[in-house]
């Protein structure tokens, strides 16, 4: 059933009604109002903070009326939508303005809801549930948050809920690393190198799996690209870790023994630092 109001942060920001995205903004900075108002719906934001956020290069001029066109195009916009039911209300106070949104879904919101319920099922040790929430997560992560936005906060909540994925992410990598299956450990460190191209232990698990599996080439081809990415980018070679594990899954040390993750755990995290293989239990 289509929603009658959504909006979606990832990947790409849209506003849609009745299943219609918003096409045409109205000038200004009416756009960018809904988006920092919806991460602080229900509260009212100040105008010397909203100035801030979408004036960064200010000092603006006092009497500025420009806070003030772009909350009148977004009412403008916020006109089109759907009357009856839940919605989004942009009201004047005399502190500053308050975005109402009870009801409309935000998929950031709900990503952050089963990332916490992903999170808690992990701490009771209920390592099925947490996973499945997880799995869900991720498939709500359609890209970065507000990517073609500039400012400090889309940037500060961008990282943050990237963060999240990553943790997630890794849990379901381990989930698969402890059922031995192959398949699954690789889909999740290739969802991993999407998300951060420069996950080292996520190419030493790739490395790993492809030496059980005698495919001995392929783990010649996930180090190679792994030091060409850190060489152009942060001009940097793998670290002693990689390359040892590179050498001897290369020379089929790994070739016919099945995961093992006492053996992972030792050749992902040599130094004893947990990461992607947190736990043996």
């Amino acid at each position: 059933m289509e929603e009658r109001i959504s909006v979606r942060t990832f990947g790409t920001f849209e506003l849609a009604f009745d299943g219609r995205p918003v096409e045409r903004w109205k000038a200004g900075k009416a756009r960018n109002l809904l988006q920092f108002l919806l991460l602080r719906h229900g509260r009212i934001v100040s105008r010397d903070v909203l100035y801030d956020a979408l004036w960064p290069d200010g000092p603006w001029p006092k009497g500025s009326s420009s806070l003030k066109v772009a909350a009148h195009m977004l009412r403008k916009v916020l006109d089109e939508q759907p009357q009856g039911g839940p919605g989004l209300r942009l009201l004047t106070r005399e502190s500053g303005y308050l975005l109402e949104a009870a009801g409309v879904p935000l998929d950031f919101e709900r990503f952050i809801r089963l990332a916490d319920e992903a999170h808690a099922a992990q701490l009771r040790g209920h390592r099925a549930e947490a996973a499945a929430h997880y799995l869900q997560a991720d498939g709500l992560y359609a890209g970065d948050f507000l990517p073609d936005e500039p400012y400090e906060w889309a940037g500060a909540q961008r990282e943050w809920l990237r963060s999240r994925l990553l943790c997630g992410l890794t849990y379901l990598a381990e989930t698969n690393i402890l059922r031995g299956d192959h398949v699954g450990v690789i889909r999740w460190c290739q969802r991993m190198l999407e998300v951060e191209p420069f996950h080292e232990e996520a190419f030493r698990a790739l490395m790993l799996v492809h030496g059980h599996l005698g495919q001995l080439e392929q783990v010649q081809r996930w180090y190679r690209l792994c030091a060409v990415r850190l060489r152009q980018r942060l001009q940097t070679a793998p670290d002693l870790a990689t390359r040892r594990l590179y050498t001897r899954a290369a020379h089929g040390a790994f070739t016919g023994r099945a995961i093992d993750p006492l053996v992972w755990q030792r050749e992902l995290q040599p130094d004893g630092h947990t990461s992607l293989l947190r736990s043996t239990a």
